[in-house]
């Protein structure tokens, strides 16, 4: 996934809360298949939370990593995601 905002799957909803922009729908995949997150975010005061909803979903599964602070495009938007997953062919 590239550039994903946390809108409602409406397209049109989008929560205000940044644990509620967050919070992610399946892909077909699971957590456990990530192997790169990186996380914008609107304002830094927000990685605390950021962290927590990693913690969340990932638990201990360690997957390479980069947070960035900067202006997103729409001023509501509290954080924006790119992830790479891959399933392994043995599962």
């Amino acid at each position: 996934m590239s550039g994903l905002t946390g809108y409602e799957a409406d397209g049109k909803t989008l929560p205000e809360s940044f644990d509620a922009q967050a919070e992610l729908a399946s892909a077909g995949m699971e957590y456990s298949d990530l192997v790169s997150l990186r996380t914008f975010l609107a304002e830094a005061a927000d990685d605390e939370a950021n962290v927590r909803m990693r913690v969340k979903h990932l638990g201990a599964h360690e997957v390479s990593l980069t947070v960035v602070r900067c202006r997103l495009l729409d001023p509501r938007w509290k954080l924006e995601m790119e992830a790479v997953a891959a399933r392994s062919l043995t599962r």
